[in-house]
């Protein structure tokens, strides 16, 4: 790889001093970083005494791949780290210092870290009984799993920003003074964020707002925790420290005088994490503690034609008016595909013209489909089933991400869930999560290969009784067995004698995280069940084990009375969230094409050739999600207290929101974007979001019309 003199210069810098490195993505500030890295290795610094610090691990994908470089010299390794991972370290090992902060009544009991799972199931078991029996929330609709997550939500941003937790309900409370409804809303959030709080101090249980509190506020203030963390981690990589929060950036404040060297990477223009607690003003005011500062302008991703629609774009969003040269027009013409009138008319045939866009990249061009995506605003189960039907009928293998998708929600889970509890007829389930037909038939669906919905319902109707799976043998119809097929008849033979087994097995019960994985091994990823070639179903399964094993493990650490194996089954059927156990797993390159929704691309802080933007009309590309408990502008560090939350902020957020996340997709991409949009949506309404408002202005003034558009991929000669 060849680098700039700006990357040698930073790269080859003397391990002594700190940098503050900052400009747009796509400039090679991160691969700056991960070469920095190696460069301090090759001198001869120990692997042990650098600390490479991000937001989220997804992010340090890049350093890990060079940590594992095969060709590296063998030596101790790089710490890769976040704020959470370093806060739970050196609570675990610093515990006893701060007893008087822990439980008055066990204040030598080592505390126990709580799992996102557990946080959640312990906000089960604790608030709902108080929720029902007080009427809190009677005007919120959202499920309780939801309800939950904005709860921890607000303890977990009280931690990040530096305010008490006590105060949530005071600052969100100030910012909607008139509305009598929000205040009662926010009163109820306090009063469970202040139950759940005391609960975990009581009995040394420690979610991740605690930790975060605990390392911060009490831990940094001792000398002894303190110069051990300081002293290890002599070399600092900081990367999107714009994406960071405000109690990371006040830890790097107090530690950058006395490291020996640091390079601190900020992306411009970014802060798509603020939903989280991030804080891009926060991170910038680091330059000011380092000695040199560093701009990157150059980008090494986006051609001239694509700067010159990332121009116009930016100027649309702003509603300025400005003349489009013929140079600009020109440029702005190789890198915009859309469909025509007839394609666009209905939402299945924009859907068509993507894949057989997608289908004449991969086959026609030769693109790796690694280098292509599918983006949308939101990916749910009818989007996605769509898209990734039509290109698995051109040949193309996809995978999808969806971090925030509750458990239950993937088929594959739900139908490993169903089997479960086929296997434990012992569990106490409520009536509402018992196995019904309807339930069996989307398993048979799920993990039988070659049947179809109306097969699965027939045989779920004949074998399905008395709340256990019948042998397929006692189908005496002759019409019906040749209906559902012999063969699918084998198959089904082999799962059910597999629970019969197992239940035989009586005493010799696994845990759950077991029978799974031993399900999953022993029996649905053989030839003739469905997961065999389903590697995004592989994904979610794994996920689904991990979880399992993390929640039982938790469980049996806090009260090993409980059975661990029917509360997670409770659980999933609640709505559970799953933990990103393999974060720095899911955003390698594979031959497949990623289909996801456009934040999360953009949290992966990666480039592609091709971007395909589906469902342009839609309003949700700059709307944030319904959340009523909690308002993450509000609970930033920049909100000014006492201040009105009004329908301007609301008009300039989204905007800005927009803006950010447009511009951002921009920087990511090298060739063309493909704009997917229909007059009617997939629910057959008319709808105009404000993006598409922003492309037909920028197509207005080139004076093209859309029914005039050519899709081929052309060759963008100089550009290229």
């Amino acid at each position: 790889m060849k680098f700039s003199s700006e990357q040698s210069a930073i790269i080859e810098s003397p391990p002594a001093g700190r940098i503050f490195l900052r400009g747009i993505a796509g400039t090679g500030k991160s691969t700056t970083g991960v070469q920095r890295m190696r460069y301090l290795l090759e001198k001869g610094i120990p692997g042990h005494s650098i600390l490479v610090l991000v937001p989220q691990k997804r992010l340090a994908q890049p350093y890990y791949a060079e940590i594992r470089n095969p060709y590296r010299s063998p030596a101790a390794e790089v710490t890769v780290a976040t704020l959470g991972t370093l806060a739970r370290r050196m609570v675990d090992l610093y515990w006893p210092l701060i007893t008087n902060r822990l439980s008055p009544s066990f204040p030598n009991r080592r505390p126990k870290f709580l799992s996102l799972e557990m946080v959640q199931y312990l906000m089960f078991r604790l608030l709902e009984p108080e929720v029902e029996e007080k009427d809190y929330f009677n005007s919120v609709t959202i499920t309780r799993a939801r309800l939950f997550s904005q709860i921890a939500d607000n303890l977990n941003k009280s931690a990040v920003v530096g305010f008490p937790h006590t105060s949530i309900a005071t600052r969100l409370k100030d910012a909607f003074p008139d509305d009598q409804e929000r205040q009662h809303i926010f009163d109820d959030a306090q009063a469970c964020a202040n139950l759940f709080r005391e609960y975990c101090r009581r009995y040394n249980l420690l979610d991740f707002s605690l930790q975060v509190e605990l390392f911060c506020r009490e831990l940094w203030n001792f000398a002894s925790p303190r110069d051990a963390l300081v002293g290890r981690y002599r070399h600092l990589i900081v990367d999107n420290l714009e994406e960071d929060t405000p109690a990371t950036h006040r830890l790097l404040q107090d530690w950058l005088p006395d490291c020996e060297s640091a390079l601190l990477i900020y992306d411009e223009e970014a802060g798509y994490r603020r939903f989280l607690g991030a804080d891009e003003e926060s991170g910038l005011t680091l330059r000011e503690s380092c000695e040199r500062e560093v701009i990157f302008t150059r980008t090494r991703v986006m051609t001239r034609s694509m700067e010159a629609l990332l121009g116009e774009v930016s100027a649309a969003i702003g509603l300025e008016s400005a003349e489009i040269s013929p140079a600009s027009r020109a440029r702005i013409r190789r890198v915009l595909a859309y469909p025509t009138a007839t394609q666009s008319r209905f939402h299945t045939q924009m859907l068509d013209w993507v894949a057989e866009s997608v289908a004449s990249l991969v086959h026609r061009k030769r693109v790796p489909p690694e280098r292509i995506v599918i983006l949308a605003p939101l990916l749910n189960d009818a989007l996605r089933f769509s898209l990734v039907s039509r290109l698995t009928a051109q040949g193309i293998a996809t995978r999808t991400l969806r971090p925030s998708r509750p458990l239950h929600d993937e088929p594959a889970i739900g139908a490993l869930v169903t089997i479960a509890k086929l296997a434990h007829p012992e569990w106490v389930l409520k009536p509402r999560d018992q196995v019904n037909q309807a339930s069996v038939t989307r398993m048979f669906m799920t993990v039988l290969e070659g049947i179809d919905l109306v097969r699965a319902s027939l045989l779920s109707q004949v074998v399905f009784q008395k709340r256990l799976l019948q042998p397929f043998d006692r189908i005496t119809n002759m019409v019906m067995r040749e209906r559902i097929t012999e063969v699918i008849g084998e198959r089904y033979e082999q799962l059910r004698q597999w629970i019969d087994n197992y239940r035989e097995a009586g005493t010799e019960r696994e845990v759950l995280d077991i029978f799974l994985r031993r399900l999953f091994s022993d029996l649905l990823s053989r030839s003739g069940f469905g997961f065999q070639r389903d590697f995004d179903a592989v994904r979610v399964i794994s996920n689904l084990i991990d979880s399992a094993r993390s929640f039982r493990q938790s469980v049996e650490r806090i009260d090993g009375r409980i059975d661990s194996a029917s509360e997670y089954i409770r659980m999933v059927d609640e709505g559970i969230l799953a933990d990103q156990y393999d974060s720095t797993q899911q955003l390698k390159e594979s031959p497949a094409i990623l289909i996801a929704p456009a934040y999360t691309f953009l949290l992966s802080n990666r480039a592609v050739d091709f971007q395909f933007w589906v469902n342009l009309d839609s309003p949700s590309w700059n709307r944030r999600l319904y959340q009523p408990l909690t308002q993450p502008y509000v609970l930033s560090a920049q909100w000014k207290s006492g201040e009105r939350w009004t329908d301007v902020h609301e008009r300039d957020a989204s905007r800005e929101m927009l803006r950010r996340l447009i511009t951002g997709l921009l920087k990511r991409c090298r060739r063309r974007v493909y704009l997917g949009f229909s007059r009617y949506d997939e629910r057959g309404y008319e709808q105009i979001g404000e993006l598409r408002v922003i492309f037909d202005y920028i197509l207005r003034g080139m004076s093209l019309k859309a029914e005039q558009a050519d899709v081929v991929v052309e060759t963008e000669g100089d550009d290229a």
